[in-house]
Protein backbone atom coordinates (compact mmCIF):
# COMPACT_ATOMS: atom_id res chain seq x y z
CA UNK A 1 0.00 0.00 0.00
CA UNK A 2 1.55 3.33 -1.06
CA UNK A 3 2.35 5.20 2.15
CA UNK A 4 3.02 8.39 0.20
CA UNK A 5 -0.58 8.41 -1.10
CA UNK A 6 -1.98 7.83 2.37
CA UNK A 7 0.13 10.63 3.81
CA UNK A 8 -0.89 12.94 0.97
CA UNK A 9 -4.59 12.30 1.58
CA UNK A 10 -4.24 12.97 5.30
CA UNK A 11 -2.26 16.14 4.61
CA UNK A 12 -4.77 17.24 1.95
CA UNK A 13 -7.74 17.38 4.33
CA UNK A 14 -9.51 20.67 3.50
CA UNK A 15 -12.72 19.84 5.37
CA UNK A 16 -12.22 21.82 8.62
CA UNK A 17 -14.20 18.98 10.23
CA UNK A 18 -14.12 18.74 14.02
CA UNK A 19 -13.70 14.96 13.79
CA UNK A 20 -10.97 14.17 11.27
CA UNK A 21 -10.46 10.94 9.36
CA UNK A 22 -7.94 8.53 10.83
CA UNK A 23 -5.13 6.78 9.02
CA UNK A 24 -7.04 3.47 9.00
CA UNK A 25 -9.91 5.16 7.10
CA UNK A 26 -7.56 6.28 4.34
CA UNK A 27 -5.79 2.91 4.25
CA UNK A 28 -9.12 1.12 3.76
CA UNK A 29 -10.09 3.49 0.95
CA UNK A 30 -6.80 3.00 -0.89
CA UNK A 31 -7.02 -0.77 -0.38
CA UNK A 32 -10.51 -0.81 -1.98
CA UNK A 33 -9.18 1.24 -4.89
CA UNK A 34 -6.38 -1.33 -5.30
CA UNK A 35 -8.86 -4.25 -5.40
CA UNK A 36 -11.01 -2.27 -7.82
CA UNK A 37 -8.03 -1.75 -10.14
CA UNK A 38 -7.10 -5.45 -10.03
CA UNK A 39 -10.61 -6.60 -10.96
CA UNK A 40 -10.77 -4.04 -13.78
CA UNK A 41 -7.58 -5.45 -15.27
CA UNK A 42 -8.76 -9.04 -14.82
CA UNK A 43 -12.10 -8.41 -16.57
CA UNK A 44 -11.39 -5.55 -18.96
CA UNK A 45 -7.64 -5.77 -19.49
CA UNK A 46 -7.24 -2.01 -19.16
CA UNK A 47 -9.36 1.07 -18.49
CA UNK A 48 -9.07 4.14 -20.67
CA UNK A 49 -9.12 7.42 -18.77
CA UNK A 50 -10.73 10.26 -20.73
CA UNK A 51 -9.24 13.67 -20.10
CA UNK A 52 -11.28 16.80 -20.68
CA UNK A 53 -9.85 19.27 -23.22
CA UNK A 54 -11.70 21.98 -21.27
CA UNK A 55 -9.08 21.64 -18.54
CA UNK A 56 -6.43 23.13 -20.84
CA UNK A 57 -8.29 26.44 -20.81
CA UNK A 58 -8.23 26.78 -17.02
CA UNK A 59 -5.75 29.13 -15.42
CA UNK A 60 -4.13 28.85 -12.02
CA UNK A 61 -6.51 28.89 -9.01
CA UNK A 62 -7.37 32.41 -7.94
CA UNK A 63 -6.62 33.97 -11.33
CA UNK A 64 -9.12 35.38 -13.79
CA UNK A 65 -12.89 35.51 -13.46
CA UNK A 66 -13.81 32.48 -11.32
CA UNK A 67 -17.49 32.44 -12.29
CA UNK A 68 -16.85 32.92 -16.01
CA UNK A 69 -14.17 30.21 -16.03
CA UNK A 70 -16.40 27.78 -14.18
CA UNK A 71 -19.37 28.39 -16.45
CA UNK A 72 -17.22 27.91 -19.56
CA UNK A 73 -15.64 24.68 -18.28
CA UNK A 74 -18.99 23.21 -17.23
CA UNK A 75 -20.60 24.15 -20.52
CA UNK A 76 -17.75 22.60 -22.51
CA UNK A 77 -17.86 19.41 -20.44
CA UNK A 78 -21.62 19.01 -20.84
CA UNK A 79 -21.21 19.52 -24.58
CA UNK A 80 -18.39 16.95 -24.75
CA UNK A 81 -20.59 14.42 -22.97
CA UNK A 82 -23.49 15.31 -25.33
CA UNK A 83 -25.77 16.09 -22.40
CA UNK A 84 -29.16 17.65 -23.10
CA UNK A 85 -30.36 20.68 -21.18
CA UNK A 86 -31.69 20.07 -17.69
CA UNK A 87 -30.53 17.82 -14.86
CA UNK A 88 -27.87 15.14 -15.28
CA UNK A 89 -29.80 11.92 -14.77
CA UNK A 90 -26.93 9.43 -14.36
CA UNK A 91 -23.98 11.44 -13.15
CA UNK A 92 -22.18 8.54 -11.48
CA UNK A 93 -22.32 6.41 -14.63
CA UNK A 94 -21.07 9.29 -16.77
CA UNK A 95 -18.13 9.88 -14.44
CA UNK A 96 -17.27 6.17 -14.35
CA UNK A 97 -17.31 6.17 -18.16
CA UNK A 98 -14.43 8.67 -18.03
CA UNK A 99 -12.34 6.02 -16.25
CA UNK A 100 -12.87 7.44 -12.75
CA UNK A 101 -13.51 5.07 -9.83
CA UNK A 102 -16.22 6.11 -7.32
CA UNK A 103 -15.64 4.78 -3.79
CA UNK A 104 -18.40 5.30 -1.19
CA UNK A 105 -17.05 5.52 2.37
CA UNK A 106 -18.40 6.07 5.88
CA UNK A 107 -16.72 9.38 6.75
CA UNK A 108 -16.52 10.07 10.50
CA UNK A 109 -18.43 13.36 10.19
CA UNK A 110 -21.15 14.83 7.99
CA UNK A 111 -18.87 17.82 7.59
CA UNK A 112 -17.11 15.73 4.94
CA UNK A 113 -18.58 15.30 1.46
CA UNK A 114 -15.80 13.37 -0.27
CA UNK A 115 -12.30 13.41 -1.67
CA UNK A 116 -10.18 12.89 -4.77
CA UNK A 117 -6.81 11.36 -5.62
CA UNK A 118 -4.99 10.19 -8.73
CA UNK A 119 -2.30 7.53 -8.40
CA UNK A 120 -0.30 6.15 -11.31
CA UNK A 121 -1.30 2.54 -10.70
CA UNK A 122 -4.88 3.25 -9.57
CA UNK A 123 -5.96 6.08 -11.86
CA UNK A 124 -8.42 8.81 -10.77
CA UNK A 125 -10.53 7.97 -7.71
CA UNK A 126 -13.40 9.81 -6.04
CA UNK A 127 -14.27 9.22 -2.38
CA UNK A 128 -17.95 9.83 -1.62
CA UNK A 129 -19.59 10.24 1.79
CA UNK A 130 -22.08 7.37 1.96
CA UNK A 131 -24.13 9.15 4.62
CA UNK A 132 -24.92 12.26 2.56
CA UNK A 133 -28.35 12.91 1.07
CA UNK A 134 -28.87 11.99 -2.58
CA UNK A 135 -28.71 15.68 -3.49
CA UNK A 136 -25.46 16.23 -1.57
CA UNK A 137 -24.00 13.11 -3.19
CA UNK A 138 -24.76 14.58 -6.61
CA UNK A 139 -23.04 17.80 -5.61
CA UNK A 140 -20.09 15.92 -4.07
CA UNK A 141 -19.65 13.82 -7.24
CA UNK A 142 -19.66 16.94 -9.39
CA UNK A 143 -17.29 18.72 -6.99
CA UNK A 144 -14.72 15.90 -6.98
CA UNK A 145 -15.05 15.50 -10.74
CA UNK A 146 -14.29 19.22 -11.01
CA UNK A 147 -11.01 18.55 -9.17
CA UNK A 148 -10.23 15.88 -11.78
CA UNK A 149 -10.91 18.37 -14.59
CA UNK A 150 -9.26 21.45 -13.14
CA UNK A 151 -6.56 20.44 -10.66
CA UNK A 152 -4.29 18.26 -12.76
CA UNK A 153 -0.81 19.82 -12.81
CA UNK A 154 -0.08 17.99 -10.59
CA UNK A 155 -3.31 16.19 -9.69
CA UNK A 156 -4.72 17.26 -6.38
CA UNK A 157 -4.97 14.86 -3.45
CA UNK A 158 -7.71 16.10 -1.17
CA UNK A 159 -10.52 15.45 1.28
CA UNK A 160 -13.31 18.03 1.03
CA UNK A 161 -16.01 19.38 3.29
CA UNK A 162 -19.32 21.06 2.56
CA UNK A 163 -19.15 24.67 1.34
CA UNK A 164 -18.90 27.11 4.21
CA UNK A 165 -19.53 30.83 3.61
CA UNK A 166 -17.18 31.64 6.50
CA UNK A 167 -14.27 29.99 4.62
CA UNK A 168 -13.98 31.50 1.16
CA UNK A 169 -10.19 31.81 1.14
CA UNK A 170 -9.40 28.54 -0.66
CA UNK A 171 -9.38 29.24 -4.43
CA UNK A 172 -9.03 25.55 -5.30
CA UNK A 173 -12.16 24.61 -3.38
CA UNK A 174 -14.07 27.65 -4.59
CA UNK A 175 -13.34 26.78 -8.21
CA UNK A 176 -14.40 23.14 -7.79
CA UNK A 177 -17.54 24.38 -6.04
CA UNK A 178 -18.42 26.75 -8.89
CA UNK A 179 -17.74 24.16 -11.62
CA UNK A 180 -19.85 21.55 -9.79
CA UNK A 181 -22.85 23.85 -9.50
CA UNK A 182 -22.55 24.94 -13.13
CA UNK A 183 -22.44 21.28 -14.21
CA UNK A 184 -25.53 20.41 -12.19
CA UNK A 185 -27.52 23.58 -12.95
CA UNK A 186 -26.44 25.33 -16.16
CA UNK A 187 -26.96 29.07 -16.10
CA UNK A 188 -28.79 29.01 -19.43
CA UNK A 189 -31.29 26.46 -18.08
CA UNK A 190 -31.96 28.58 -15.01
CA UNK A 191 -32.49 31.68 -17.16
CA UNK A 192 -34.86 29.87 -19.51
CA UNK A 193 -36.84 28.52 -16.56
CA UNK A 194 -37.06 31.95 -14.94
CA UNK A 195 -38.25 33.48 -18.20
CA UNK A 196 -40.87 30.74 -18.66
CA UNK A 197 -42.31 31.71 -15.28
CA UNK A 198 -42.63 35.29 -16.47
CA UNK A 199 -39.96 36.60 -14.10
CA UNK A 200 -37.47 39.33 -14.95
CA UNK A 201 -33.80 39.21 -13.89
CA UNK A 202 -34.62 41.89 -11.32
CA UNK A 203 -37.43 39.87 -9.73
CA UNK A 204 -36.94 38.55 -6.20
CA UNK A 205 -36.39 34.84 -5.82
CA UNK A 206 -39.71 33.51 -4.62
CA UNK A 207 -40.76 30.34 -2.83
CA UNK A 208 -42.51 29.22 -6.02
CA UNK A 209 -39.33 29.59 -8.08
CA UNK A 210 -37.36 27.62 -5.48
CA UNK A 211 -39.99 24.86 -5.54
CA UNK A 212 -40.00 24.70 -9.33
CA UNK A 213 -36.21 24.59 -9.62
CA UNK A 214 -35.92 21.97 -6.88
CA UNK A 215 -38.28 19.63 -8.70
CA UNK A 216 -36.71 20.29 -12.11
CA UNK A 217 -33.11 19.71 -11.02
CA UNK A 218 -33.99 17.20 -8.27
CA UNK A 219 -31.73 18.93 -5.74
CA UNK A 220 -32.39 20.03 -2.19
CA UNK A 221 -32.78 23.73 -1.22
CA UNK A 222 -29.28 24.09 0.19
CA UNK A 223 -27.55 23.05 -3.04
CA UNK A 224 -29.96 25.22 -5.03
CA UNK A 225 -29.28 28.24 -2.81
CA UNK A 226 -25.52 27.77 -3.27
CA UNK A 227 -26.08 28.16 -7.02
CA UNK A 228 -28.42 31.16 -6.75
CA UNK A 229 -26.01 32.91 -4.39
CA UNK A 230 -23.09 32.26 -6.73
CA UNK A 231 -24.99 33.70 -9.69
CA UNK A 232 -26.05 36.75 -7.72
CA UNK A 233 -29.74 35.99 -8.09
CA UNK A 234 -30.11 36.30 -4.35
CA UNK A 235 -27.91 37.76 -1.62
CA UNK A 236 -27.49 36.81 2.03
CA UNK A 237 -30.03 39.37 3.25
CA UNK A 238 -32.66 38.31 0.72
CA UNK A 239 -32.05 34.65 1.53
CA UNK A 240 -32.51 35.33 5.25
CA UNK A 241 -35.79 37.08 4.50
CA UNK A 242 -37.00 34.23 2.27
CA UNK A 243 -36.24 31.69 4.98
CA UNK A 244 -37.90 33.82 7.67
CA UNK A 245 -41.07 33.94 5.58
CA UNK A 246 -41.12 30.21 4.72
CA UNK A 247 -40.70 27.84 7.65
CA UNK A 248 -40.88 24.78 5.39
CA UNK A 249 -37.59 25.75 3.73
CA UNK A 250 -35.91 26.13 7.11
CA UNK A 251 -37.19 22.69 8.11
CA UNK A 252 -35.71 21.13 4.98
CA UNK A 253 -32.37 22.85 5.52
CA UNK A 254 -32.27 21.50 9.07
CA UNK A 255 -33.39 17.97 8.16
CA UNK A 256 -31.08 15.25 9.52
CA UNK A 257 -28.42 13.73 7.32
CA UNK A 258 -28.92 10.30 5.82
CA UNK A 259 -28.13 7.27 7.97
CA UNK A 260 -24.72 6.12 6.76
CA UNK A 261 -24.97 2.84 8.71
CA UNK A 262 -27.22 1.24 6.10
CA UNK A 263 -25.42 2.59 3.05
CA UNK A 264 -23.50 0.19 0.86
CA UNK A 265 -19.73 0.66 0.67
CA UNK A 266 -19.16 -1.53 -2.38
CA UNK A 267 -19.37 0.42 -5.65
CA UNK A 268 -22.03 -1.06 -7.92
CA UNK A 269 -19.67 -1.17 -10.91
CA UNK A 270 -17.01 -2.91 -8.80
CA UNK A 271 -19.53 -5.58 -7.70
CA UNK A 272 -20.62 -6.09 -11.31
CA UNK A 273 -17.02 -6.62 -12.36
CA UNK A 274 -16.49 -9.21 -9.61
CA UNK A 275 -19.70 -10.96 -10.67
CA UNK A 276 -18.58 -10.90 -14.29
CA UNK A 277 -15.20 -12.44 -13.37
CA UNK A 278 -16.96 -15.06 -11.25
CA UNK A 279 -19.47 -15.84 -13.97
CA UNK A 280 -16.77 -16.22 -16.62
CA UNK A 281 -14.74 -18.56 -14.43
CA UNK A 282 -11.89 -16.10 -13.83
CA UNK A 283 -12.59 -16.17 -10.07
CA UNK A 284 -13.74 -18.97 -7.81
CA UNK A 285 -16.06 -18.20 -4.91
CA UNK A 286 -13.25 -17.84 -2.39
CA UNK A 287 -11.37 -15.37 -4.59
CA UNK A 288 -14.57 -13.41 -5.23
CA UNK A 289 -15.09 -13.21 -1.46
CA UNK A 290 -11.63 -11.71 -1.01
CA UNK A 291 -12.33 -9.07 -3.64
CA UNK A 292 -15.66 -8.25 -2.01
CA UNK A 293 -14.11 -8.09 1.45
CA UNK A 294 -16.41 -10.75 2.92
CA UNK A 295 -16.58 -14.47 3.63
CA UNK A 296 -17.81 -17.17 1.24
CA UNK A 297 -21.39 -16.99 2.53
CA UNK A 298 -21.42 -13.22 2.11
CA UNK A 299 -20.02 -13.53 -1.40
CA UNK A 300 -22.69 -16.08 -2.32
CA UNK A 301 -25.35 -13.68 -1.08
CA UNK A 302 -23.96 -10.79 -3.17
CA UNK A 303 -23.30 -12.86 -6.28
CA UNK A 304 -26.73 -14.46 -5.97
CA UNK A 305 -28.23 -11.10 -6.96
CA UNK A 306 -27.05 -11.75 -10.53
CA UNK A 307 -28.30 -13.98 -13.30
CA UNK A 308 -25.64 -15.80 -15.29
CA UNK A 309 -25.70 -16.95 -18.89
CA UNK A 310 -24.54 -20.54 -18.94
CA UNK A 311 -24.23 -23.17 -21.70
CA UNK A 312 -26.99 -25.77 -21.39
CA UNK A 313 -24.58 -28.67 -20.81
CA UNK A 314 -22.47 -26.84 -18.22
CA UNK A 315 -23.28 -27.33 -14.54
CA UNK A 316 -21.88 -24.90 -12.05
CA UNK A 317 -19.75 -26.29 -9.24
CA UNK A 318 -19.95 -24.38 -5.98
CA UNK A 319 -16.39 -23.14 -6.27
CA UNK A 320 -16.59 -21.08 -9.48
CA UNK A 321 -18.83 -19.37 -11.98
CA UNK A 322 -18.81 -22.12 -14.58
CA UNK A 323 -17.98 -19.85 -17.54
CA UNK A 324 -21.08 -17.66 -17.18
CA UNK A 325 -21.72 -13.98 -17.79
CA UNK A 326 -23.35 -11.89 -15.06
CA UNK A 327 -26.49 -9.75 -15.24
CA UNK A 328 -28.14 -8.28 -12.14
CA UNK A 329 -31.56 -9.74 -11.39
CA UNK A 330 -34.58 -7.45 -11.68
Amino acid sequence: MPNSLIEALLAGDRSHADVRVERSFVEDAVELATRYTRIEKKVLGSVQVTYSPASLEIGAPGTGDLLAQSEAVAQAERARMKLPSGPILELARLIEEQGVKILPRHFPSNEYLGGFFFAEKLGPCILLHAGASESKMQYALAHQYAHFIADYDPYITTLCGAPDPSRLDDPIEMRAHAIALALLMPRSDLEIYREALGLTPQARVSLELVRQLRVYFDLDPEVLFWRLLGLGWINAEELSRLLAENAELVAELRSPAADAAGATLLPDRFVRLVACAFGSGKLDLEAAARYLGTDVDGAELILGQFEYEQPAETKRPRGNGGGRRAKRKR
